[in-house]
């Protein structure tokens, strides 16, 4: 299913094949992206940025096969943007789990769908390493938004149970998300106590998650729509296709449920001119439309669910229970490199939702 009304994105390859790819078509013809923001993107996500990140080690630069032409610092769009990038560190020997299915990975459910092989690799399409070409597709999204005046930026909010600066009532501004992009951590603050608690959680060779929080700033009165073309449905369909999401909220989230409708509505006001509202409890969204506030949404990331503890499984050849720990080389959390995946998953869907406006309002 392509979540996009405008854009089509395929995203092709496995954790550990030569290379993973991303095809990209209807994007604007002539309009132009930053090389540079592609390259940062994927700096974030690469391995090795930040702590707890997986010992496998990839250049992850990419290759631009068709539909850009290179000018400067800059690239155009001539047509369907294909690129790629090559593995050149894989170890598929590492992950032979389709007899004994690892926990809560897509082993066992990709067996019974597609038969023996179809995650032998790694996990195969259901890797995180996927991501990598949705970061190359959401990284020339943003830098389009920007050209529109929308910025599109992600933090950790919460990791391992340790809760750093959140927007329920507060949200930060680009400046202070930037500023924590290159600390060990990219935490607002809370980071020094939460590398603690993964350090101790790793130590006993377990995992842990957290939460994403992504702010767009900028974003236009009107965009979305209702029930399912509603701009939280978009959103949601785009970041659950990242690996270990799992939950999405939209503002106060579910915090919302234990408050009053006098509390939780958001007051119109007239700030420097223009429709506001007093608190942002909606996340920026009424009725599946955006407002004109900054969009708050935030993701749940699950513990990497490769342990090296024993777990308890089954022997799909026998059909006995046995156990397992699980080998191979693996992020105590993928939450830090987790951000800018989110961030490019949300830009995503932002600019099909204007690439979509501009259709209906026929606009060159």
């Amino acid at each position: 299913m392509n979540p996009f009304d405008v854009l089509s994105v395929e995203i092709r390859g496995e954790s550990h094949s030569p290379c993973i790819s991303v095809e990209i078509g209807n994007l604007p013809l002539g309009e132009s992206f930053a090389f540079a923001e592609t390259e940062e993107c994927l700096a974030r996500r690469k391995s090795g940025k930040y702590l707890f990140s997986t010992p496998r080690r990839e250049d992850d630069s990419p290759v631009w096969e068709s539909g850009v032409e290179a000018r400067g610092d800059e690239g155009v769009i001539t047509g369907t943007v294909k690129a790629r990038i090559d593995n050149r560190n894989i170890r598929p020997a590492d992950y032979t789990y389709t007899r004994t299915p690892r926990p809560s990975h897509a082993d066992y459910t990709s067996f019974v769908k597609d038969g023996a092989d179809a995650a032998a690799s790694g996990g195969g399409r259901f890797s995180g390493r996927m991501t990598a070409p949705l970061v190359i597709a959401g990284a020339i999204a943003k830098s389009l938004l920007r050209k529109r005046g929308v910025e599109v930026a992600a933090y950790i909010s919460r990791l391992a149970g340790v809760s750093g600066k959140k927007s329920d009532c507060d949200i930060p501004s680009p400046d202070e998300i930037r500023a924590c992009l290159d600390l060990p951590l990219p935490m607002i603050t809370g980071g020094e106590e939460a590398a603690a608690k993964v350090a101790e959680i790793a130590k006993r060779g377990d995992s842990a998650g957290g939460v994403v929080e992504c702010v767009a700033y900028g974003l236009p009165a009107g965009l979305g729509d209702n029930l399912w073309q509603g701009l939280e449905s978009k959103i949601s369909a785009v970041l659950y296709g990242i690996p270990a999401v799992k939950g999405v909220e939209f503002g106060a989230g579910f915090a919302i449920a234990d408050m009053t409708g006098a509390v939780a509505n958001d007051a119109f006001v007239i700030k420097d001119g223009a429709v506001a509202t007093a608190t942002n409890n909606a996340g920026g969204i009424n009725g599946g439309i955006s407002n004109g506030m900054p969009l708050v949404v935030r993701a749940a990331f699950r513990p990497t669910p490769s342990v090296s503890l024993p777990q308890r499984t089954v022997d799909l050849t026998t059909m006995t229970e046995t156990e397992i720990s699980v080998k191979g080389r693996h992020d105590a959390t993928v939450v830090p490199r987790a951000t800018v995946v989110t961030e490019c998953a949300v830009a995503l869907a932002l600019y099909d939702e204007m690439l979509k406006r501009d259709r209906e309002n026929k606009r060159p």
